[in-house]
């Protein structure tokens, strides 16, 4: 788990299942890990404020961890368009 959590620093679309909240924290941006611990920051949103939380907790008491590798829109434009930057990118390889 130190070794994913380790490839993760700075990366977006990071989902963390943590034990002791019982519940999944979403779009978490991992800053520090350690042998032991792991440090992350996070947002949570109501209708009056957002709030921005940094947490430090044991590495073993991640779970899980979720990371989102693409997002497709349903429009068949636009999922013409992801294809068409997805090709030229591979190209550019």
């Amino acid at each position: 788990m130190e070794s994913k959590l380790r490839e993760l620093i700075g990366q977006a679309n990071v989902w963390l299942f943590v034990k002791s909240s019982n519940g999944w924290l979403k779009n978490v941006e991992i800053l520090e890990v350690s042998h032991e611990t792991v440090t992350f920051r996070y947002e949570q949103e109501s209708e009056i404020e957002r709030r921005i939380w940094e947490k430090t907790t044991r590495v073993d008491n991640i779970a899980e961890i979720e990371v989102r590798l693409l997002t497709i829109p349903k429009n068949d434009q636009q999922v013409q368009e992801v294809k068409d930057r997805l090709s030229k990118l591979l190209e550019q390889e």
